[in-house]
């Protein structure tokens, strides 16, 4: 297991040390970390992006522009595409584009998507983008993945055995032996069936978190829950997700941290649906919910258990295990020391978060837990 932060915070003294510590987040940081070339950062960013698009002056400035914003810490990579050009940009190897991927999307190369897996093998390689897209456009068609609506009834069949969670790993230590064009070819071709554009073992779970609390009763842990109806996932999200962190614009840089990924009642419907892809934020807002779905703790070590069984999830669903340097993993860490029999993970946690956003939902979480 790696290590913990071993502080154990007040929430008066929550929002102040993470507005301090924020550097260790940084987009820029985390590129320079992973960077070995001999180039300027900047430069080889601008150099081969460019080169990856149309190279007209038009496309260069805009480049430039990202590269600067991106740098500069003033925005990140729109899409997990953007985020492999410019891993492919500075020659990164596969371990390094998935530590990349796994603190800016929420999630690591995913080996069951035959387009990530053929830019895992890439990486792996030695390939450039402009390679790894001609073996896209020729592999790609060949390993095509079954519908979503197929994968879904999939998962919901398998809900109840090992086997959702057992694929993506077994799928990836065999994929850890593919050397060459041939091998990737008939590795993507041996395992279509099982192929996907979503994360089925992060569906399964988020399924069965999310109707546990759908299904109403104590586990989402605030006074007033009604016990003997059936919840919908609007309410679920408003009531349960939302942990009181306030909508809109105007935010800090910390804030806006925070807040990124964060799900709404829409999003949710979305993941629901598979119109969406489970992302690692929800899965963890939906464990803080459900107490970690219930079930006894060594006494005095709940913590521990409680770490071990969250990275058990993220490792199983492919995602990055909890980062005591993130300030949303810092504030989950934070959410499971809990002090007495009386405090809950889910209300320390909204109680961090309305220190961190200091809004007037703050005085709502407040009156909630005199109710308790």
């Amino acid at each position: 297991m790696r290590r913990r932060c071993r502080i154990n915070m007040k929430e008066d003294q929550i929002a102040e040390f993470l507005e301090r510590k924020l550097e260790w987040w940084s987009f820029s940081r985390l590129l320079g970390e992973v960077y070995r070339g001999e180039e300027a950062l900047s430069s080889r960013l601008n150099r081969k992006l460019s080169e990856y698009g149309r190279s007209s002056e038009e496309d260069r400035e805009s480049v430039a522009r990202k590269v600067r914003n991106w740098l500069s810490d003033s925005n990140r990579p729109g899409s997990r595409e953007e985020l492999f050009r410019i891993c492919f940009a500075l020659a990164l190897n596969e371990e390094r584009a998935d530590a990349v991927l796994c603190s800016t999307a929420e999630s690591g190369i995913h080996y069951r998507n035959p387009k990530e897996l053929i830019y895992a093998f890439c990486l792996r390689v030695g390939y450039d983008y402009p390679r790894a897209q001609e073996l896209l456009e020729c592999m790609g068609q060949k390993s095509a993945p079954h519908s979503d609506m197929e994968q879904r009834k999939a998962v919901r069949r398998s809900s109840g055995s090992d086997f959702r969670q057992c694929v993506t790993v077994s799928v990836r230590d065999e994929f850890k032996r593919v050397r060459n064009e041939e091998e990737l070819l008939e590795f993507l071709q041996r395992h279509r069936e099982v192929m996907g554009l979503h994360h089925n073992t992060a569906y399964a779970k988020f399924l069965l978190m999310l109707e546990r609390l759908m299904e109403g009763g104590d586990e989402a842990g605030y006074a007033g829950a009604p016990d003997e109806r059936r919840f919908s996932i609007d309410e679920v999200a408003e009531a349960y997700l939302g942990m009181g962190v306030p909508r809109g614009r105007g935010h800090t840089k910390l804030q806006k941290e925070i807040r990124r990924y964060w799900p709404s009642a829409k999003t949710v419907r979305e993941m629901y649906t598979r119109k969406a892809d489970v992302n690692r934020k929800t899965l963890l807002l939906l464990y803080i919910a459900t107490e970690g779905m219930g079930g006894e703790t060594p006494d005095g070590d709940g913590f521990r258990e409680h770490c071990r069984r969250i990275d058990l999830m993220l490792s199983q669903c492919g995602m990055a295990l909890l980062d005591p340097h993130n300030p949303f993993d810092f504030l989950v860490l934070q959410s499971l020391r809990l002090e007495g029999e009386d405090e809950s993970i889910s209300w320390r946690m909204e109680r961090f978060l309305g220190s961190v956003f200091r809004s007037k939902d703050a005085a709502y979480i407040e009156a909630r837990g005199k109710g308790r």
